[in-house]
This record gives structure tokens, sequence and C-alpha cells, in this order.
């Protein structure tokens, strides 16, 4: 059933009140935990429930990201009636680098991302019976949950990605190159080095960011990161971007084997993922016959859920509108 009524969603013009106000306290109420991931890393989980609460959102974010940062998502979602459970990724935020004493953003396999998205929902968001479990999966956390919804397509009801990394945004020239090179320099650097032209990180001035129009969130997330040392991630090692470039091909395969629901949103300045691919993985779901929504943010930058309001509030209205039109008719696997 389609759902009418607007929803209301925290401001950039008052998140600083709100976060002092509300947000805070909220974040402050979370459950939280260790999970121990694919190879025995340890992984960091948090969650917002309510005994009354019937339907869950996973949210998997992107590379560099953590749970801290989506504080305000994760409150709006929960004010929504929705059951919020989120982890950070193998690598970065709080759980476990594979790299010690270095900040660089690597991994050894891109599926074992999607091993840990599937022991986190096996073993934490399974605990809880919901009528409908969702996810809403940014960037990189797209990419996992396109091959996850492949792998375990009986897991979700439906599928929320906001500016999916379906390709990674190159110059044709280094489309043709950097998966060959970084190839080569995964198998000639111990244990990983920086991709070429990648440094460890730095907080870029507002002013030549790419990921949002948002001066308030985006001086927010920097603030974070820089009271907190364990949760910077620099530039990715030739290793990661070798294995998300072969795992893009097989997202692309995996378009016309996700029998749910998606919503496929595109930020039309994105500078950081490949908008051509999402066109692609649109056009083979729709001559398949599957179901998809593709929305175009216009004038959006890369980080949907991050960027001024008019863009954000955009977004969001999409993803509940979109989980809410769909009932809970398909039957959740029994994972736990």
């Amino acid at each position: 059933m389609s759902i009418e009524r607007p929803f209301l969603f925290s401001s950039e013009n008052s998140l600083t009140s709100t976060m002092v106000e509300q947000i805070s306290p909220f974040w402050a109420s979370r459950q939280q935990g260790q999970l121990i991931g694919h190879d025995g890393l340890r992984l960091n989980w948090c969650a917002f429930t309510k005994p009354e609460h019937t339907k869950a959102i996973v949210v998997v974010n992107g590379r560099i990201e953590a749970t801290a940062k989506y504080q305000e998502v994760f409150f709006d979602l929960f004010r929504q009636g929705y059951d919020v459970y989120s982890y950070d990724h193998r690598g970065q935020g709080q759980s476990h680098r594979l790299v010690m004493g270095c900040d660089i953003g690597h991994v050894v396999d891109f599926e074992h991302y999607v091993d840990d998205l599937e022991t986190f929902i096996n073993d934490v968001v399974s605990q809880k019976t919901h009528q409908q479990r969702m996810i809403l999966a940014h960037s990189m956390g797209g990419a996992i949950s396109v091959l996850y919804a492949a792998r375990k397509p009986n897991a979700i009801d439906a599928l929320a990605l906001s500016a999916p990394m379906l390709g990674i945004h190159l110059s044709p020239l280094l489309q043709k190159v950097a998966k060959p090179l970084c190839h080569l320099l995964s198998k000639c650097q111990h244990p990983a080095g920086f991709a070429p032209g990648q440094v460890p990180y730095w907080a870029k001035p507002f002013k030549h960011n790419l990921l949002t129009q948002s001066e308030a969130r985006y001086q927010w997330f920097r603030e974070l990161y820089e009271s907190n040392e364990t949760l910077k991630v620099g530039g990715p090692s030739a290793q990661w971007i070798w294995q998300s470039l072969t795992a893009c091909e097989r997202m692309m395969q995996a378009a016309t084997q996700i029998e749910v629901p998606v919503l496929l949103m595109q930020a039309a300045r994105d500078q950081i993922v490949c908008n051509n691919a999402m066109f692609q993985f649109y056009r083979d779901r729709q001559a398949a016959g599957l179901p998809i929504q593709f929305d175009i943010m216009a004038d959006a930058r890369h980080e949907l859920l991050f960027e001024k309001d008019s863009i954000r509030n955009q977004a969001l209205d999409k993803v509940v509108t979109f989980f809410g039109a769909h009932d809970s008719d398909i039957h959740l696997e029994q994972t736990a």
C-alpha cells in the first residue's frame, strides 16, 4: 500500500541543537556488541529496537564510514517505527583493522564483506522476529548488499540502494588499466600498500569535498573523526581496488538474480561511483521483468543520506515510502 503522509526528518539548520537534545541521547541508548566475522575478525555492531516495532532496517554503510557517522540517519529511521541495525565493516570504524598501525582501506577478498553481512544478520538481527526485514545500503555497502541479496534470496523483503558502488568513477583510460594494474601491485606489496595516488586519512576542506553540499553535516562528520582517531580510514590499497572492481562485475550479473523489490537512487553529480553502471543495472532488471524503482536525485553529490535537506529529505522519503509499500508477503528465511 502507498503511504501519502509527509515524513518529518531532522534538519541541518538545527543539527547542532537537535544533536545535543535528541540525537546524542538516542545514540547513547543503543544496544551494542561485537561479533566474529570471517577469519576471526572482531566486528562492532549497534542496534535500536522497541518491543512494538515489527519491521527492521539493516543499514549497510560505505567505505571509510562507521556506525557513529550514521547517528542522524538511525534517529530518523527509528522515529518512523523501524528497528534499526548496523555494523562497522572489517578494517574500518571500531572493527578490527586488517593492516595494523596504518589507516589504509584494505580487504583481502570482497566476498569477506558479504560473509560479514550474512553473519551479522544471522547472529544479531535474527534474534528478534520481524514481519519485514529490509536493507538500506550506501556506496560500498550497496555492492555488499547486492551480492548478499543474490546469495540469500529469502533473507530480506526489499533493498534500497543509495548511490551504490556498482562501478567506480574512473576515466576511460583508468577503467581499462586499473584492475590489471592493481592486481599486479597487490601481488608485489606486503602486507598492503596504498594504490597509486592514494594517501592516508586527511580532513579535506569542505569546499573541495565531493561527498555532500551540506556544510553542517560534513563538518560534523569531520569533527567526529577528529575526536576519535580509531574512525579514520585513508585511501584504499591496490588489493581493495582490484577486489572491488572484480566484485562490480559480479554485481552486474547479480542484477537479474535478485527477486525482491529494489530501490535504486542515483546522485546526478556523483564523482565517486559510476552512474553508467547504475543505468545498466536498471536496464538489466527491467528487461528481466524484475521489480526496480530508479530515481535520479538532481544536483546531488554522492552522500544522499548526508546531503542538504532538500535532497536528503527526498531520499529518505523515497526509502520510507518504498519500504512501506511492500508488505511482508515474502517469506523470511529463518537464519537464527
